[in-house]
C-alpha cells in the first residue's frame, strides 16, 4: 500500500469532516459549516474553499481549484441546520489531535474562533501550556507545527474590509519567509 493510501484509510471514519489532499503541508481548520456545507456539500466546497484555493495559490501554499487542491480542509462541527448532528457530530478535541497527527502538515490555519478555540484545546498540554498567546489573527508553534489564526476568514468573504485583514492575517504567516510548501 503506498503511503497516500495509507494516510486515506487511517483518516476513513473522518471523511465526512475533510476535502482536499490528505498529504498537505497546510490544514484549514473551520469550525462551523457555512452556506455550502448546510445545503449539503462537502467540507470547503463553497466559496471559502474557492477562496483558500486562490489565497493560498496566491502565497504560494498550493494552487488550482477542488480538483487539484493541495491543502486540507476540515470543517470541526456539525451541521445542525439539517438534523444531521447524530450521522456525522462535531469532532472532539482528541479526534482533531488525531487528524493532526495522521496528516502531519506544517502550519495548521484556524479559519474562525471556534477553530481556533479547538486547537486551543487539542494543542494544550503541560508541556506547551494553555496556549494564551494563540488568539485572532496570531500565528504560534507548537510541536513543531505553525498554528496560524484567521479572524472568520468565511464571514470576512461578504466584506471587502474583513476580506482585507484576514488576507493580512494569511501573508504575515512566517512559514512563507522561510520556506515554500
Amino acid at each position: 500500500m503506498d503511503f497516500r493510501a495509507n494516510i486515506k484509510e487511517q483518516l476513513v471514519s473522518f471523511s465526512p469532516y475533510y476535502s482536499g489532499d490528505v498529504l498537505a503541508s497546510v490544514l484549514a481548520v473551520k469550525g462551523r459549516p457555512g452556506a455550502a456545507e448546510q445545503a449539503g456539500g462537502p467540507p470547503f466546497s463553497g466559496a471559502d474553499g474557492l477562496a483558500l484555493d486562490k489565497a493560498f495559490g496566491s502565497l504560494g501554499w498550493g494552487f488550482g481549484s477542488q480538483d487539484t487542491r493541495v491543502w486540507l480542509g476540515l470543517l470541526l462541527g456539525a451541521d445542525t441546520s439539517t438534523g444531521n448532528c447524530q450521522q456525522h457530530p462535531a469532532l472532539t478535541a482528541s479526534q482533531l489531535r488525531l487528524i493532526c497527527e495522521i496528516v502531519d502538515p506544517l502550519a495548521i490555519v484556524a479559519l474562525d474562533e471556534e477553530a481556533r478555540a479547538a486547537l486551543v484545546e487539542c494543542f494544550s498540554s503541560p508541556e506547551t501550556g494553555m496556549l494564551a498567546d494563540f488568539c485572532a489573527g496570531a500565528e504560534i508553534n507548537v510541536m513543531g507545527r505553525l498554528l496560524v489564526s484567521v479572524d472568520g476568514f468565511e464571514d470576512a468573504l461578504a466584506d471587502e474590509k474583513l476580506k482585507q485583514r484576514a488576507w493580512a492575517q494569511l501573508k504575515r504567516c512566517r512559514i512563507l519567509q522561510t520556506q515554500s510548501l
